[in-house]
């Protein structure tokens, strides 16, 4: 095999990376574009052995590709003598394969979890990612780092114990705390469900706060939900529905304030 340069390899990176046509991943183009750029930059560069190509190339590749790219040398007999045009060949019959192993390892790294949405089909969509990324046989410690980063704050904290060395136990740690956590959030959404409902009479007061004007004058209040009860307000019929259509508090009569916000409700029943 030929010995690199640390320079040479440090220049060959830079003029692949500063390439207008490169993004970066190769994987994402195709093998003729990553064959012209490479050409390019060899040119540039005056590497002409053929094998000293390849091995550069070589440190392009994410290390799915080149395990694969490696695991084909050494059937092949290839590993100290594969040059630049075999490996082309190699990408160009395997490329689908690989990109495919590519997108499944970038969708892979953007998966994240909500807790609103349902954690056994994520669970299912992560360990379909995972064998299409080809990391579960692999590199088992980089598929649970995964799950880790995909999960909120309140999980992942949990899944660093001592006892979690891989997906399966993690996953089943966090369905644990999944699971424990929706009752509670049903609970809680009933609860707010029905207690954030105003009463009738507690609507009607606000409509008439709103309906002040700038001088904190009361105006007309046609609304007619809240129903005169002699039990429940000192006055008359008469004097309820007067306060009632002025915007007053239909108890004290005074327009400083609304029915929820009289200071008076209560002392009736003191005072009898």
């Amino acid at each position: 095999m030929a010995d690199l340069n640390y320079s040479q390899v440090s220049a060959f990176a830079q003029h692949v990376y500063g390439h207008p046509r490169f993004d970066g991943k190769p994987e994402t183009l195709s093998v003729n574009s990553l064959e012209q750029i490479l050409q390019s930059t060899f040119r540039l560069l005056k590497v002409e052995d053929t094998v000293r190509q390849a091995i550069l190339a070589e440190s392009l590749l994410n290390h799915t590709v080149l395990d694969s790219w490696g695991a084909y040398c050494e059937a092949e007999g290839i590993v100290e003598t594969a040059t630049l045009t075999q490996l082309l060949q190699y990408l160009r019959a395997t490329y689908d394969t690989i990109s495919t192993s590519y997108q499944a390892l970038t969708e892979l790294m953007s998966l994240t979890f909500s807790v609103d949405t349902d954690l056994p089909q994520f669970n299912q969509q992560f360990d379909y990612l995972v064998n299409k990324a080809e990391l579960s046989a692999n590199q088992p410690s980089l598929a649970l780092n995964h799950y880790r980063h995909a999960m909120p704050t309140h999980i992942k904290r949990e899944l660093f114990t001592a006892d979690i060395v891989n997906v399966c136990q993690a996953q089943t740690r966090a369905l644990d705390l999944w699971c424990t956590r929706q009752p509670l959030k049903a609970e809680s959404n009933q609860v707010m469900y029905t207690s954030g409902k105003p009463m009738d009479i507690d609507r009607v007061a606000v409509k008439a706060h709103t309906r002040r004007g700038p001088n904190n004058h009361s105006r007309p209040n046609t609304r007619q939900g809240l129903q005169f009860n002699a039990e429940q307000f000192p006055c008359t019929e008469a004097e309820f529905q007067q306060r009632l259509n002025a915007g007053a508090c239909v108890y004290c009569g005074r327009n400083n304030h609304v029915y929820r916000h009289c200071q008076f409700r209560g002392q009736r029943k003191r005072t009898v």
